[in-house]
């Protein structure tokens, strides 16, 4: 069972947090009642919300991402295979590959602060370099002295270092993101800073690099626009490489490899070559159908280094993965007839074993898996290499129909499991993919996964097996279904863009027919964040957010009211000025709720003129994905906004407590618990599975409507918590009901009056109601 440590907060009163919420300066007039913005007295103290119990659960699983590896030899001459998987605190792995013994872990190195390596490579010298995620540093590990050492941020803004490539004389190359910098490392003297490779402000990444030997230039690919530009390292010129252009344009050259006087480009997934001689490209010839192609599929982390006049790599074809060799004399590329069980080629390295010529790889992202090629031969197999599971990063959760179990996706890697809660135990189901979002309907669960803008479902019960109804990245060019809700029997999503792309959708899948309807530009250039529903009516939150490397649109972030029939905007506002994203909305009392960036309005769903406003005191950043609104049934709100999951009282729209300010998500179960991911302390990802439960209280359902209603009347005195989990609604029906004195009532009002929970014309109005209605 996993370690569970437990909490028990003490919520404060809001009195002590936060002041009554007031509408926005600049928001539409109150809609149709302005009592709606009538202030409870300034004497009334909201009562502490339910205490609760927050439960962290430990990790509900492991797994073994590696976004590329590497090889090289020991001293002692035995071939090495490098990989750091992703993980908190990631740590190399360094396996021997003595074939035929099998693969045997040698070390584990732990990169202090690094979440994995996005990029690695092995210098002349034998020496291991790991570009890594987050904080944009790079590592170097001795094999003669088995030292890791931390060498510090790469540029002054790099989060992410990408496309290691190393020279001669052991100077390290690299790219950046979001600055796309290049930059080097030469042992004995440090960074270099080279520099944006260019002007052009949506290029975000310097996603990969090739050193060329010959002319002392470095190549850089990029991102989300996918060009080549050549650094002349002696005069500091840089040049684009012009490439023939795709059907639509590049996303992203995401490897670049030299090999004797050529650049092999991975181009949006195909192969393209250059002559680094007259930086022009090179006609690559399928051998297949001897004709010159410009798409030739490449599902591969870059190609091998040369052996006998050719380079391997790996390209689907028929659904599986086979092993090919481009020709450097011919420029020619071709299936060896070898393929590769455990997946695409993501690092190379070569050995000669009895005299022949052997290629090892790593192969696959998620198994530790590896390949061995003997081209002399022609004898080839599957390696396990011996790397260590690492807690995985979480992205999702969700609580099933009935609570016995919750589903948890990870980041990146795209595991799912599920947790049994009687047990404390989780299993593996279906891989879903990196989830953006998912929801519940009719015993199954509805999923939105990147990088495809997949819309996928598996059944509740088994986890298993996985449909597939579209891919949004080829329809529609959207990669991140960021909201999942059911409605009226079908799915909806609301999507972000591809890279470098501006324009969110909203798409409707009916599970009955199969079908997908997808609507783009519902609100032109703004990613859709959040939706909800009331009668007829869709709403949407907006966010200014564009696909990945983009720069925000200009603007506030739009809450709209859209017509699903005619598929247009109804109405249109800005609810909160400033805010990027409108990222949760959902419906309570006949009121819309939203939270834009840390601010929590209420609005009118028929004007959407927002009629109250609070500020949340919640801690980290804000995106479109990044927020949470779940009313429980003890009759207050609990937001996830930020990193923060906070407690609200929505009578009195005040704060009342912080629960927590490391989590993400938050999902409410049946049975009363939400669940959320936690952050571990001193970690930086959510790493751990949480229960968040509410204690009991005296009202264990409250009357939470907004006007006070005696004998079929609705007073307009507004309603409010007078104890924990119980309003005046609550309290005074229990009084009124009864068959003693009114007189009893009349001194109960007269105490509330007293302690500044009514205000005396309130009590009045009260007092009034109850003896009129006897």
């Amino acid at each position: 069972m996993p370690v569970r440590r437990t909490w028990t907060h003490a919520l404060v009163t809001a009195a002590a947090i936060c002041t009554l919420a007031t509408p926005l300066a600049s928001a539409h007039a109150a809609a149709d009642d302005d009592s709606e913005n009538s202030p409870l007295p300034s004497s009334y103290v909201a009562p502490a919300a339910p205490r609760g119990e927050l439960e962290d659960l430990g990790s509900p699983m492991s797994s073994l991402t590696v976004v590329e590896g590497a090889f090289g030899h020991l001293p002692d001459g035995r071939l090495a295979a490098y990989a750091a998987p992703m993980g908190e605190n990631a740590q190399l792995n360094v396996s021997a590959t003595t074939f035929p013994d099998p693969t045997t872990q040698l070390g584990r190195y732990t990169m202090t602060g690094a979440s994995g390596d996005a990029t690695i490579a092995v210098a002349p010298d034998g020496k291991v370099y790991v570009g890594t995620f987050y904080e944009g540093r790079l590592f170097q590990w001795d094999p003669a002295t088995e030292q890791m050492t931390d060498l510090g941020q790469a540029t002054s803004e790099a989060t992410y270092l990408y496309g290691l490539s190393v020279a001669g004389d052991g100077t390290v190359y690299g790219g950046s993101y979001p600055d796309a910098h290049v930059w080097s490392f030469k042992p004995g003297s440090g960074f270099t800073d080279l520099g944006r490779i260019t002007d052009d402000p949506d290029i975000k990444y310097a996603r990969s690099t090739a050193y060329d030997p010959v002319h002392h230039a470095l190549y850089v690919g990029t991102a989300p626009v996918g060009k080549v530009f050549r650094l002349d390292l002696t005069t500091k010129q840089i040049g684009e490489i012009p490439l023939a252009p795709n059907a639509k344009p590049a996303s992203a050259v995401a490897d670049l490899d030299y090999a004797d006087g050529q650049i092999l480009v991975n181009y949006d997934g195909m192969l393209r070559a250059v002559d680094t001689n007259t930086n022009t490209e090179i006609p690559v010839v399928d051998g297949d159908t001897g004709q010159v192609t410009t798409s030739y599929p490449m599902s591969a982390r870059g190609v091998s280094t040369a052996m006998r006049g050719g380079v391997y790599t790996s390209s689907v074809y028929n659904g599986a993965v086979h092993v090919v060799r481009y020709d450097l004399a011919t420029h020619t590329v071709e299936r060896t007839g070898v393929t590769s069980r455990r997946g695409a080629l993501i690092g190379y390295g070569w050995d000669t074993e009895n005299g022949h010529d052997v290629l090892y790889a790593f192969a696959g992202n998620y198994s530790g898996g590896g390949f061995r090629y003997d081209i002399d031969s022609g004898e080839s197999g599957s390696l396990q290499f011996q790397i260590t599971a690492s807690p995985s990063p979480l992205q999702h959760v969700l609580p099933n129909h009935d609570g016995s179990k919750v589903f948890v996706d990870a980041f990146l890697n795209g595991n799912t499991s599920a947790y049994d809660v009687a047990t404390g135990t989780s299993s593996p189901v279906a891989r879903v993919g990196q989830v953006e979002d998912w929801t519940l309907h009719d015993g199954t669960v509805f999923a939105g996964t990147y990088p495809n803008g997949s819309l996928v479902s598996l059944p509740e019960e088994t986890g298993t097996p996985l449909t597939t109804y579209a891919r949004l990245q080829d329809t529609d060019s959207q990669i991140r279904p960021i909201e999942a809700k059911e409605h009226d029997g079908k799915i909806w999503y609301g999507t972000e863009p591809d890279y470098g792309l501006r324009g969110g959708a909203i798409a409707v899948l009916d599970p009955n027919t199969k079908t997908v309807e997808v609507t783009r530009n519902v609100v032109p250039d703004h990613t859709i964040a959040s939706l909800a529903f009331l009668d007829d009516s869709v709403y949407a939150g907006t966010s200014t957010q564009g696909g990945t490397g983009t720069e925000p649109a200009p603007g506030d972030a739009k809450l709209v009211r859209w017509n699903p029939d005619t598929k247009t905007v109804v109405r249109s506002v800005s609810p909160v000025p400033g805010a990027g994203s409108v990222n949760a909305l959902t419906v309570h009392n006949g009121h819309l709720y939203g939270l834009a960036d840390g601010t929590l309005f209420e609005a009118n769903p028929g004007t959407l003129a927002v009629t109250r406003s609070l500020r949340l005191k919640v801690s980290g950043g804000f995106g479109a994905s990044g927020g949470e609104l779940v009313f429980h049934p003890n009759g207050y709100l609990y937001v996830s906004a930020g990193s923060s999951l906070v407690v609200v009282d929505p009578l009195a729209f005040t704060q009342q407590t912080t629960v927590t300010d490391a989590q993400l998500r938050l999902e409410p179960s049946p049975d009363g618990a939400m669940w959320t991911l936690l952050r571990p302390d001193g970690f930086t990802n959510f790493l751990h599975l949480g229960r968040y439960t509410p204690a009991a209280t005296r009202c264990s359902t409250p009357d939470n409507r907004d006007y006070v209603t005696l004998f079929g009347k609705t007073t307009t005195v507004r309603n409010r918590f007078l104890e924990p989990g119980c309003t005046l609604q609550d309290l005074l029906l229990r009084r009124a009901g009864r068959t003693s004195d009114t007189a009893t009532v009349k001194r109960w009002l007269d105490r509330l009056a007293g302690t500044g929970q009514l205000s005396t014309t309130e009590r009045d109005m009260l007092w009034n109601a109850v003896r009129n209605g006897r």
